[in-house]
């Protein structure tokens, strides 16, 4: 008989080793949208931007992400469209409640691209973080954040640039002078 219990309780141990779930670690990139075609309110991407928002699509190409996330303003979302491929779905969020979006993100624990705007994404990168962030210029776009995660666990941020296309070089920059 007491065999029969030992043998029960080291089932129901192995039972319970195997149903632990430990949690995958997982990325998350931040980046603001690409340069805008103007200053209104709402306005699409320049022809810039859409090179920016290509050059993004083409560094991120190779991750797993399945989530692109953007504010309801246009340029948000044509930065993120460049990334959507088959098995990656839009999420629109609004703008002005980061804390419940960093809270989403940490309880969904997957790869996720963000797409943002200047004043958002350094507060976002901070409350994922734990770590106080430059605030980005109006001027500054290819800036990426990227975040990893072990689990609930945050690891590490990187902040990349990403290099600005050729199409958005300043004239001056792309001339040469002849001689």
């Amino acid at each position: 008989m007491k065999i029969i219990y030992l043998a029960l309780a080291a089932l129901l141990m192995l039972t319970n080793l195997s149903t632990v779930v430990t949690a995958a670690p997982y990325q998350l990139y931040l980046t603001r949208h690409a340069h805008k075609a103007d200053a209104g309110k709402d306005p699409k991407l320049s022809a810039c931007g859409q090179a920016q928002a290509a050059a993004l699509a083409t560094l991120l190409a190779p991750t797993a992400i399945k989530a692109l996330y953007h504010t309801p303003f246009q340029r948000t979302k044509q930065t993120a469209e460049a990334m959507l491929t088959q098995g990656r779905s839009l999420y629109s969020y609004p703008a002005a409640d980061i804390a419940a979006l960093a809270t989403q993100l940490q309880q969904q624990q997957q790869n996720a691209l963000v797409v943002g705007h200047s004043n958002t994404i350094p507060q976002l990168a901070a409350l994922l973080s734990a770590e106080p962030q430059a605030e980005l210029t109006e001027q500054d776009y290819g800036a990426i954040y990227q975040l990893q995660f072990d689990g609930g666990r945050f690891i590490s941020l990187t902040k990349l640039q990403l290099p600005a296309p050729a199409i958005c070089q300043p004239m001056s920059a792309q001339t040469t002078p002849q001689g």
